[in-house]
């Protein structure tokens, strides 16, 4: 007869932080979704069964705000993603990482409120770059890099919160390759760019690839620096979710668009786990 697996009572240890996370994740979603169809009003007390608000929500505003959201996101993953794997990599090497690394994790550090305004001082309209440009007499009038509807401001303060982020994921995947894996490569003849490409790639990718997800996720749901560097039009999709409830008083349709933000991050992190269980059978077959 086969002995039975003793409960381990350790796991018990767990429920203080899971269940403090989980019960205030559990509420929140119950609230937003029966604010969603009109069943919790905190503002009114007004409930009624409605369908309304969904049918409200999904116009050409939305539409747009969703659409500017995931061009932001998208790009300020790649762009991000392009800068920290190479600077990682020189860093692995270099014999200033130590105070160089420090310094570049710096901007993390900082609220993205703080960050943002510091760096809408430098790209706004009579700001420090433009005031260079013109004077090295590269461009004739000033160009405009905050509120414009490329949101490049919005994609130059998530570039500058971001890399710092994916250095701390990125720094630690290249450092723990072994090194007497690249020695055997190099005894075999094998050249850097061949040790980078068949070795350093494979075994770093999933952390790439989860750092870029992980990066996404946090410039979809932003709020503070796309309040204060976006386009007047589109929102971003925090901000159409504010100005619904607080100006237009629309409680109900911000539970909406809560909920669709919900639901793509909620899509973006099966993606992300997924591919993690991917990469890692796939790692270790090769292996």
């Amino acid at each position: 007869m086969k002995k039975r697996k003793k409960f381990d009572w350790g796991y018990l240890l767990l429920i203080p932080g899971i269940g403090y996370i989980g019960f205030f994740v559990i509420i929140s979603a119950y609230v937003m979704i029966s604010q969603s169809f009109g069943l919790y009003n905190a503002i009114t007390g007004e409930v009624a069964f409605t369908l309304e608000s969904w049918k409200n929500v999904l116009d050409k505003s939305f539409f747009d705000s969703l659409w500017f959201t995931l061009q932001i996101s998208i790009v300020v993953s790649l762009v991000s993603i392009a800068i920290t794997y190479p600077l990682a990599l020189l860093l692995q090497k270099s014999k200033a990482r130590k105070w160089l690394l420090p310094l570049i994790k710096i901007p993390y550090f900082i609220p993205g409120l703080v960050g943002s305004f510091l760096i809408v001082n430098l790209i706004d309209y009579h700001g420090l770059l433009n005031e260079v440009l013109i004077l090295l007499k590269i461009i004739k009038e000033p160009m405009r890099l905050r509120n414009d509807a490329n949101g490049i401001a919005v994609i130059i303060i998530h570039i500058w919160k971001n890399v710092p982020f994916m250095m701390i994921i990125m720094f630690s995947a290249i450092e723990g390759v072994r090194q007497d894996i690249k020695d055997c490569a190099r005894n075999l003849g094998a050249n850097s760019l061949k040790v980078l490409w068949h070795i350093t790639l494979p075994l770093t990718v999933s952390s790439a690839l989860v750092s870029v997800i992980l990066t996404f996720i946090r410039t979809f749901n932003d709020y503070a620096i796309s309040s204060t560097a976006g386009p007047m039009y589109p929102l971003s999709l925090s901000n159409l979710m504010k100005t619904t409830a607080y100006t237009y008083d629309d409680w109900t349709t911000a539970g909406c668009i809560g909920v669709l933000m919900t639901i793509v991050t909620v899509i973006f992190m099966v993606l992300y786990t997924i591919l993690g269980k991917y990469l890692k059978q796939g790692g270790s077959k090769d292996a």
